[in-house]
């Protein structure tokens, strides 16, 4: 049986503020993950639908409550102006190609792996030069999540949650680390979602489950106190990936880079 290395743990990473163009350069070992509270760029939706397609302005109108379509506007556009500075790229011309699983990726730039999740006020962006997946969820109090923790997690697993002095951190800690690995691994929520790793340490995983030989490592970021947040990565075991976690300033010029 061939085998892989997955790594889980927690990271004590601080927000910091996004200085453009001295910023947007990337190494072979770097991870940049930008987080995007989206109520402060609301006064900046008319200027960013600007950077959206057709198709893209009408996915935003066929949201049943307008919140979510400005919420799209905000979160689509700001990811082309990202991927648009480091591809050196006018943003009209970032056009997504889609995998079959329906992960969104360039074809003119294939070195350039990006994932974003959103959840409520939060967006989150990931970008690096090694495949990498993205997850933050809102920690809802009225979500009760006891019913489906047989359905996702083993019964080690389950046990670490029921045992938690925070139940509810626990299960969206977990969650979001197996959620930001399939979306790495461009599997999606599927029949192995239960057997993905999510508790710290070091594991061995068969490669047929993971459809990849590749070494990971996954990573639970603090985001805000409501929600919960963690990254996947493609990483070999000895390496310690350079992950950098930018808040975005909600002015379009800081955006542009001008």
């Amino acid at each position: 049986m061939q085998t892989a290395k997955l790594f889980i743990s927690n990271s004590n990473l601080k927000q910091i503020e996004f200085i453009p163009k001295k910023e947007y350069s990337l190494n072979s070992n770097d991870v940049i993950i930008y987080t995007i509270y989206l109520p402060s760029f609301i006064n900046l939706k008319s200027d960013l639908a600007n950077f959206l397609n057709s198709t893209e302005i009408n996915r935003a109108e066929r949201f049943h409550k307008e919140i979510d379509g400005n919420r799209f506007i905000i979160y689509r556009s700001i990811l082309k102006l990202i991927l648009a500075a480091y591809t050196k790229l006018d943003v009209k011309n970032i056009c997504f190609d889609y995998h079959s699983n329906k992960k969104p990726y360039l074809a003119s730039h294939p070195w350039l792996h990006f994932n974003i999740s959103h959840s409520e006020d939060y967006a989150i962006i990931a970008v690096s030069r090694k495949k990498v997946g993205i997850d933050v969820e809102f920690m809802s109090e009225d979500f009760n999540f006891n019913d489906i923790l047989p359905d996702i997690f083993n019964e080690n697993e389950i046990l670490s949650i029921q045992n938690a002095a925070n139940r509810k951190h626990a299960f969206y800690t977990s969650w979001t680390r197996k959620e930001a690995f399939v979306k790495a691994l461009g599997k999606g929520i599927d029949e192995d979602f239960k057997y993905i790793p999510c508790l710290d340490g070091q594991h061995i995983i068969d490669t047929t489950l993971l459809k990849t030989t590749e070494n990971w490592k996954v990573f639970s970021l603090n985001i805000e106190d409501q929600y919960r947040a963690a990254v996947a990565m493609e990483c070999l075991p000895k390496i310690t990936p350079n992950i950098v976690l930018f808040t975005l300033p909600n002015t379009i010029n800081t955006l542009i880079g001008n």
